[in-house]
């Protein structure tokens, strides 16, 4: 049982809330409280799984008596509701400790989800406390990191990052992690198709208190066995991920998993900047249009400025089609770096898989886009795996070494 204390300063509210959740057959309302400082003596006396609480309460409001039970009570962790939807309310709450904020109204099947989905999590938190090992399922060698990046928004990042995360692990039978960083609109969970009910936002309400275990709650199952995280299900929660929550989960997930595929955004944040600078291989992926040629041109240079050896750069083309102004010789003088790959246009394959919601190397893997991506597949992974995967591709490029540089260069 989920033993849940309700605390609101409207009588009426506390009542609805209970008889709404007497239908649930795991969740127990222990209690009732009318303000904050009654709902923290509550808290204490009965120690309840989650406290559900107003904002807007008299003698102690919702945030004071959520930092209250973070030093006092921490095994009650709280989840918020208001009528504010404000992103300063939501990040004041964060900030205080909330694990939830739900925007009222909200439905009966929020409600519950968020209830189970806190008591999920702490009770995952709680198990790893307990257990101290943290060892289980870790690879014996840390991830390589692939990160995917464009000064141009438009030019099939996301696609790509799915179809290759999606065929990298079939085609090298590894653990595969996908990463939508892309934190104010990413797409990842659209062109997959997958459940919202989890994202980055949750490794924030884990805090400190993130390892593996926690992180496998969070993470949703894709296609091919990748695990994905997603990006906030909306574009305020973004504010809430720091550069210390993206190396956790970065750190995390290199401990697990043998390839992390991250799709960044095109805007040059500090946590993005950070990421690229672990990875092992940089994907630069343009179109063959001036404006996309031009933002290549520029997304080059701020990687050399972060000193990313050329050698780990993948220069990849998108939709060529033979009727461009452009070609390979003309991007390469223009970008100063050889093309390594161009990926045809291909709009019929494309259409159905993004419609469906499924990447096109499972739908349509005889596609040549498909086929296109199994090759940049060959040129990403180390050998031997490259020569086995790759059909031919992965001996035309030599894998590099691991780099070892500083933040931002230093």
């Amino acid at each position: 049982m989920i033993r849940l204390l309700i605390v609101d300063d409207i009588a009426s509210t506390r009542e609805n809330l209970q008889k709404l959740l007497s239908f649930e057959e795991d969740i127990q309302v222990v209690g009732l409280a009318g303000d904050g400082k009654e709902g923290l003596e509550e808290a204490h006396r009965l120690n309840p799984d989650i406290v559900l609480t107003d904002v807007n309460m008299p003698v102690m409001d919702g945030i004071q008596l959520t930092e209250r039970l973070a030093t006092e009570v921490p095994g009650s962790p709280t989840i918020i509701m208001s009528v504010q939807g404000e992103r300063d309310y939501l990040r004041r709450a964060m900030q205080a400790g909330a694990r939830e904020y739900l925007v009222k109204p909200f439905s009966h099947d929020e409600l519950v989800a968020a209830i189970r989905r806190v008591h999920q999590l702490e009770q995952k938190k709680g198990v790893t406390v307990m257990r101290g090992d943290g060892q289980q399922g870790q690879s014996s060698r840390p991830a390589e990191v692939i990160v995917l990046f464009s000064g141009k928004g438009g030019v099939g990042k996301t696609l790509l990052a799915t179809n290759l995360a999606v065929a990298l692990s079939n085609e090298t039978q590894s653990r595969v992690a996908l990463v939508d960083l892309d934190l104010q609109f990413g797409d990842v969970g659209v062109m997959l198709n997958l459940d919202h009910s989890r994202s980055i936002t949750d490794v924030v309400d884990a805090g400190e208190g993130l390892d593996a275990d926690v992180l496998n709650e969070i993470l949703a199952q894709g296609p091919a066995g990748v695990r994905v995280l997603l990006a906030p299900i909306s574009p305020e929660l973004a504010d809430l991920v720091t550069g210390e929550h993206v190396r956790a989960v970065m750190n995390e997930l290199r401990k697990t998993c043998d390839y992390v595929i991250v799709d960044t955004p095109c805007q040059l944040e500090e946590f993005n900047l950070e990421v690229i600078e672990m990875a092992q291989r940089v994907v630069v992926l343009t179109t063959l249009t001036i404006p996309a040629i031009k933002d290549a041109k520029l997304s080059l240079k701020v990687l050399e400025s972060l000193n990313i050896e050329p050698s780990s750069i993948l220069l990849l083309v998108n939709r060529q089609d033979g009727h461009s102004d452009f070609n390979r010789d003309s991007i390469e003088q223009n970008l100063g770096h050889r093309v390594a790959a161009q990926l045809p246009y291909d709009a019929r394959a494309v259409g159905e898989a993004v419609t469906r919601g499924a990447p096109f190397v499972t739908l349509q893997p005889e596609a040549e886009i498909s086929r296109a991506v199994r090759e940049i597949v060959g040129l990403l992974v180390p050998e031997p795996a490259g020569a086995a995967a790759g059909s031919g591709a992965g001996a035309a490029v030599a894998p590099d070494k691991p780099r070892r540089r500083g933040l931002f260069g230093r």
